[in-house]
């Protein structure tokens, strides 16, 4: 009994002591100026988020290093980038942008993802290639049938994709007619000149009226059956000869004047 009221006062006595110790630490503060309980020292949280925003950071930098990095690259490769307009009124032939991106590359990646979606695999293909042009090249009996120049229907579609890629820039077009070296004695079309050539107009033509592109931006070459991609010597390279390529250039060639050969007569 005598330990059962000793534990009894040892219970009675913890509330005081807590008391005690609150007023030990609460000893010399102002209750009317300082809440003590807003004084009291608490653990330090969110340590991690000040390493979180550091990464945050350098990261986003790193980004925006690599983007200027890449951009100035690009615009030392290619030359400066889009332009303000139009066809130009001189007859020089140059042709300038019309708010667009007009870098080879860009025009390059949309010829080709166009014709990879349009067109079956060995009927087109696409390269960069020379002086910054992009060459589109057809498989000609795709577009015509043997010894003639007229667009088969079903090819039309197939151009009418690539009139909207030719309607997204302002270079310059060039649509060049090969054959191969089997001879042609047509009415229409004597001899591979005059149908690598037909070959080239009616593809511009239709390009032209189609897809509403200003003539000022086309000019047409002819080649006969003399620039072969591989020999005429079967068939199947015969076929491969047959084409019409689409050459986007960034401006017109120059025409050079003629110069007289002194001494020779001029008058006529």
């Amino acid at each position: 009994m005598e330990q059962h009221r000793q534990t009894d006062i040892n219970e009675n006595e913890s509330p005081m002591e807590e008391d005690s110790d609150r007023g030990e630490y609460c000893k010399g503060l102002d209750p009317f100026e300082i809440d003590p309980f807003l004084s009291i020292p608490s653990p330090r949280r969110g340590g991690w988020s000040v390493s979180w925003s550091d990464l945050m950071m350098t990261m986003f930098i790193l980004f925006v290093v690599m983007y200027v990095y890449q951009a100035g690259s690009r615009e030392l490769e290619f030359g400066p980038g889009p332009g303000i307009s139009k066809v130009a009124d001189s007859g020089t032939g140059r042709i300038v942008g019309q708010n667009i991106d007009e870098f080879p590359s860009d025009i390059f990646i949309q010829t080709r993802q166009a014709v990879l979606d349009e067109f079956v695999d060995g009927d087109a293909r696409v390269d960069l290639v020379a002086d910054k042009a992009v060459r589109i090249s057809l498989a000609g009996d795709l577009f015509f049938d043997r010894g003639n120049a007229d667009l088969k229907l079903e090819a039309r579609w197939q151009l009418r994709q690539i009139g909207k890629i030719l309607q997204k820039n302002s270079f310059v077009v060039n649509v060049v007619g090969h054959t191969d070296d089997m001879p042609n004695h047509s009415e229409l079309y004597p001899t591979n000149w005059e149908l690598s050539t037909a070959r080239a107009c009616r593809v511009a033509r239709f390009l032209i009226k189609d897809a509403q592109l200003s003539e000022k931006r086309f000019f047409v070459s002819g080649h006969s059956w003399l620039q072969p991609l591989v020999p005429n010597t079967t068939a199947y390279n015969r076929s491969l000869n047959r084409r019409v390529e689409i050459i986007l250039i960034k401006e017109m060639p120059a025409i050079q004047e003629a110069q007289s050969i002194p001494g020779e007569n001029n008058n006529g």
